[in-house]
Formats: structure tokens, C-alpha cells, sequence
């Protein structure tokens, strides 16, 4: 004679659990395992738990230690941050101090849709970056564009150094030796 074991309470536990499964399915509630997955818990004191990327990008940029590097990447960055724009308009420096990013465009008509676009190319560098690193955008007149192998010039604007031997007093021209006898006459 062999006796039947009894089920455990472990055993009848499961029983339970799988039936209440199969009547979950068949009236279509969800169960645990098929909630779906990366819902965030809100903690009682309202702050979302959060990666340690996440927390390090947001210490980051309570910090202001990203803000330069930011900008750094605005001007390699820009074709993919404004496809629309970088054929005709190139961005040629960040100040980050500022948060000022300089931008030349080819033509007065790219220069106008680019202010009139200001908001937007604000916007996408920040979202981009997830930071306030860029706060104006300053539109310089139409000129060439650079290379886009060239580095960004930070200051777009230079003027020409003159080649040739350096001027003395003694070889100076001779309409300004002229001009300077006169003017230590006059002041002495």
C-alpha cells in the first residue's frame, strides 16, 4: 500500500498562483509579469531614483564642469545640429562665458533665416548637450565659409599683417617724416 504524499503549503501555493494566472489571462488584467517594464517609482519626497550616467550628467551641469566642453563640440558638432543650415551657415565660435555661439553664414538670405531661427538653434545644442550652454546666438555678416576640414577661428574677424622689412624713423617715408617735423613744431 503506498500512500499519495501530501501537497505542502509551498506546493499548494503554486496551484493557487497558477490558477489565479489563468484567470487573470482570460479576463485580461495584468499580472506581475506582464506589467511592463522600465516604469519609474516615484519616491514620497518627489525625486525619480536615477542611473549613475544620469547623476553624473546632472551633477555635471549643476557644477558648470561641462559647459566649455559643451561648447567645444558645438562648432564640430554643427552639420549634425543644424543639417538644414550647414551647407550655407557655419558655425565659427562659442564663448562660453557667454554662451554665445558665432555663427557666418554665406549669403544675407542664410544670415536672415538664421536669426530667424535663433530660438531653434538655441534649443537644439542645449537638448543635445542637456545643459544651458548655449544662451545667444550671434549671426555675423555674410562671408566665405571656412573649410570644413579647417578648426573654427574664434575670431572670424582679422586684419592683415603687412609683409616686408620693418619701418624705422630712418626709413620711414618720407611724407611721414615730414608729417612728424610739423607736428613736434607745432607742440614744442
Amino acid at each position: 500500500m503506498s500512500q499519495t504524499p501530501q501537497p505542502s503549503g509551498v506546493d499548494l501555493a503554486r496551484v493557487a498562483l497558477r490558477a489565479a494566472r489563468e484567470a487573470a489571462k482570460k479576463t485580461g488584467a495584468r499580472t506581475a509579469k506582464s506589467r511592463p517594464h522600465g516604469t519609474r517609482v516615484v519616491r514620497r519626497d518627489g525625486r525619480a531614483p536615477m542611473g549613475l550616467g544620469e547623476a553624473f550628467t546632472a551633477l555635471m551641469a549643476e557644477r558648470g564642469w561641462d559647459l566649455p566642453a559643451a561648447g567645444t563640440g558645438l562648432c564640430e558638432r554643427w552639420a549634425a545640429l543644424a543639417p538644414d543650415l550647414a551647407e550655407h551657415v557655419a558655425a565659427v565660435g562659442y564663448d562660453a562665458e557667454r554662451g554665445e555661439l558665432t555663427l557666418r553664414p554665406d549669403s544675407t538670405a542664410w544670415a536672415t533665416k538664421a536669426r530667424l531661427e535663433a530660438s531653434r538653434i538655441v534649443a537644439d545644442p542645449n537638448r543635445s548637450a542637456r545643459t544651458e550652454a548655449v544662451r545667444t546666438v550671434r549671426v555675423l555678416s555674410p562671408g566665405p565659409l571656412p573649410s570644413p576640414g579647417a578648426a573654427a577661428d574664434p575670431d572670424p574677424v582679422r586684419i592683415p599683417v603687412p609683409q616686408g622689412p620693418v619701418r624705422t624713423r630712418e626709413s620711414a617715408a618720407a611724407g611721414y617724416r615730414r608729417a612728424s617735423e610739423a607736428h613736434q613744431q607745432v607742440h614744442m
